[in-house]
């Protein structure tokens, strides 16, 4: 390979093809104001008809974050397999409690508007309650989930995983911002159990950040 042709690879390499993925990341959702509307409903969408409902309601529960207390290390990245990890065989310290109060209504077999508050509490039992508004839906054959907080819009997309079980997943580069959990409604039980890697993680080494929500219905 010439020098040339080395300089463009590495030039690709370092600039062009985070940019791609980037780009690539930024067309694979729909615009904010797009996706917080209800749909227009296309025949891939009607697979998910209903696919929320068992959420609606009011919930209350607790939301975990853990930080592994061995750091990143090599083997499992981004793990997929959530129903066999057990939160209590890893090395991980409680870092955050926060206090949740959801509220779930579906408009349609394929629309349902969210509004969440959590409570935070600090070391000297201050409280602080932050109020977020948002949607699921299904749009043009796919699931989305998005949440607008105080201080920026979180979106996911959507994939089933059995009867009672959704995957949702988050992709953001810049700022790095890599999710994956899934979310279980039986009932009256509502959980969730998921990983993320931010700011400066690693995410070809192990998970930084786990995390859990319980819940249980309470209207």
């Amino acid at each position: 390979m010439t020098n040339v042709m080395m300089n463009t690879f590495i030039l690709y390499r370092a600039i062009l093809f985070p940019l791609l993925l980037a780009v690539m990341n930024c067309h694979s959702q729909p615009k904010i104001a797009d996706i917080e509307q209800p749909p227009r409903v296309v025949e891939a969408d009607e697979k998910y008809a209903d696919v929320f409902k068992p959420l609606d309601g009011k919930w209350q529960g607790q939301f975990f974050i853990y930080v592994d207390t061995l750091g990143q290390r090599n083997g499992d990245s981004q793990p997929k397999q959530l129903d066999s990890i057990r939160l209590n065989d890893l090395p991980l310290k409680l870092e955050t409690v926060i206090d949740v109060e959801q509220h779930y209504t579906s408009e349609s077999r394929y629309f349902q508007r969210v509004t969440i508050r959590d409570t935070y509490t600090n070391e000297q039992g201050e409280r602080q309650v932050v109020e977020s508004r948002g949607v699921n839906k299904t749009q043009d054959g796919k699931m989305w989930c998005v949440m607008v907080k105080p201080d920026e819009t979180v979106i996911h997309s959507g994939k089933m995983a059995g009867k009672h079980t959704i995957i949702w997943q988050r992709d953001l580069l810049e700022p790095l911002k890599i999710e994956y959990f899934r979310e279980t409604v039986k009932d009256n039980e509502y959980s969730i159990l998921g990983w993320g890697y931010y700011g400066d993680d690693n995410p070809t080494l192990s998970p930084r950040i786990w995390f859990q929500g319980k819940y249980k219905r309470v209207d």
